[in-house]
This record gives C-alpha cells, structure tokens and sequence, in this order.
C-alpha cells in the first residue's frame, strides 16, 4: 500500500488517467440509464475528483519546460478548487443533479489556457490536444452561460454539451496516459 502513495508522479498520473476515464464512461451511463444509484454515483463522484486531481497537479510537472513556475501554484489551486468542487457535490442535493457549474467553469478555462499554451510543443499527441481544446470551448461556453449570466441551455443544445465533455474526458484523460507514457519511455533516469 505505501507504493501505491509513493509511486512516482508519472505512473501516478497515469493511473489517474485511466481511472478518470473508466468513472466517467461509468458515470454516464448511470446517467442513460433509468436505473438509480446514489450510492455509487458519489463514490464515483469522488474518485472522479480525486483521479482529475492527480491528473492537474501532475499536469504541471508533465509541462514544466514549456511554462513559468507558477503554473505549479495555479494547478494546486485549481486541483483544490476540483476537490471542493466534489466534495460539494456529494455532500449537497441540490448540486447532485447538475452538478456544481463553477467547478466545471474552472476546470474548462484551466484547461482551455494549459492547451493553447502547450500546443504544438509535442508533449500532447496531437488528437487528443484538439479534443481537449473543442471540448474545453464548448464546456466553457456552455458553464459561462450559467455562472455568470444564470442561462441555462436549451434542452435542444445538450448534445452538443454532451459532445464536449466527451471531447474534453478523452482528451485530457488519454492525452495526459499517453504523454506521461512517452516522456517516462524517453527519460534516462
């Protein structure tokens, strides 16, 4: 058990990535579904978060190169901003249904910036960089609309939303496995 909290940050990530990925497809289809799971949609919930966690703290080391070093401060925060996030969630009725907006606000943004920064530098294939773009653009505009001007979306547009969050799972879930799959394959140490 003491390897698995101090695995190295890479193998770390990587797991997060994968987990982040399996929650979310699990999640979506309880949400298809027309069964009720409360039970297992927090503890998703909460491996959601915590797996996205890991995936943003170790986003910075992936990147460390190509940005100032108060990304790492930035992704901490976001990271806790994530985890609050979840934790409301869970903990709150009223947000478990859609969900608490201004988490989801900040992580699009973050990841929106962290993806046009990094773009083109190679450490993100590119596929999976421009899905994680689309995906953040259109979950930022879609939360953009209910944090700040309190819209909300018709129900005619929720597939496009839907396709977001697809774009923007799999972009940054498979884009950071892969990255840290090609930087620990090129590492000497």
């Amino acid at each position: 058990m003491k390897k698995f909290f101090t695995q190295p940050i890479g193998e770390f990530s990587r797991q997060n990535s994968m987990v982040f990925l399996v929650c979310n497809i699990v999640l979506i289809a309880i949400n298809f579904g027309s069964f009720e799971v409360d039970a297992l949609g927090r503890l998703l919930n909460f491996v959601w978060g915590f797996s996205l966690f890991g995936i943003v703290i170790s986003g910075y080391y992936l990147a460390e190169d190509h940005v100032p070093d108060f990304w790492k401060a930035g992704s901490t925060v976001l990271a806790s901003v994530i985890v609050v996030g979840t934790f409301i969630e869970i903990a709150m009725p009223e947000y478990q249904e859609n969900g608490f907006g201004p988490m989801y606000f900040f992580w699009a943004f973050n990841q929106l910036i962290y993806g046009i920064t990094l773009r083109g530098t190679g450490i993100f294939r590119p596929v999976y960089e421009n899905l994680a773009i689309l995906g953040s653009l259109i979950i930022f505009s879609g939360t953009t609309a209910g944090v700040f001007f309190d819209y909300t979306i018709p129900e005619t547009y929720q597939p496009v939303g839907l396709v977001g969050w697809l774009a923007l799972v799999v972009g940054v879930s498979l884009g950071s496995y892969f990255a840290w799959g090609d930087k620990l394959s090129s590492s000497t140490e």
